[in-house]
């Protein structure tokens, strides 16, 4: 697999992968990371990544050369077919109504029943690609592709908090109030994102999530013991 380079920086360097959603990529990545930490830890400041992207802020000077020389390293790595810690958690989600107002739209722009749309979103299984946007937003691939839907020309104002909604070939969870362009289809009760917490998020990278439909007394049972800390999350 094509691996590229941008040295924006002595000190800032971004690898790219083929631009796609893939979980080999996703495998990659994870690879890969674990290898910069356990080689080149000292000098490695931060890491980030997206679907296809890594890059790589440094405490030392990395040269073009030493950039190829890392490829030539990556493409050594043994073969994974799996991400070791991967778990599949199962949050809740009460879908329509007020906390999912684009739901009929999306059944209408899809000619299906809603009905169809919830059973669609909730059967299918979705990866955690990376951490984006948002501190806690969630970058899930998986969804059906029956259910892609281009974001909306106009974004909103305000997306509340838990907001579970359908932008371009993703899903995502809004972790606070914010403004956003994709369509809301329904709401999580549960808090995903807490700066006091070590590590902030609980769900990790590589993790796969199923969304368990929800009346709305259930949704409103469960934020309160979220709030209060006493839900847990279950998993496989």
């Amino acid at each position: 697999m094509e691996i590229q380079y941008f040295l924006t920086h002595e000190k800032l360097v971004e690898f790219s992968w083929p631009p796609i959603i893939s979980e080999e990529i996703l495998l990659e990545l994870e690879k890969v990371t674990v290898y910069l930490k356990e080689v080149y830890g000292e000098g490695i400041k931060e890491i980030r990544k997206g679907y296809n992207i890594l890059s790589l802020r440094l405490y030392v000077s990395i040269s073009e050369q030493d950039c190829r020389d890392l490829i030539k390293e990556f493409k050594k790595l043994p073969q994974n077919d799996t991400i070791p810690t991967a778990i599949t958690w199962r949050l809740p989600l009460v879908y329509g109504g007020e906390e999912g107002k684009d739901l009929v739209k999306l059944a209408r722009i899809h000619d299906m029943d809603p009905e169809e749309i919830i059973q669609r979103h909730s059967n299918s299984v979705y990866r955690l690609y990376f951490y984006g946007f948002l501190p806690g937003f969630m970058y899930l691939g998986g969804m059906d592709p029956k259910l892609y839907t281009p974001r909306k020309e106009s974004p909103e104002r305000i997306i509340s908090k838990g907001t579970v909604a359908i932008g371009g070939h993703q899903t995502g969870i809004y972790p606070m109030d914010s403004p956003g362009g994709w369509h809301a289809i329904g709401k999580c009760p549960v808090n995903f994102f807490d700066i006091k917490s070590n590590p902030p998020v609980l769900i990790q990278t590589g993790d796969c999530i199923r969304f368990v439909p929800i009346e709305s007394q259930a949704f409103e049972e469960i934020r309160n013991l979220s709030s209060q800390g006493k839900y847990h999350l279950t998993h496989d």
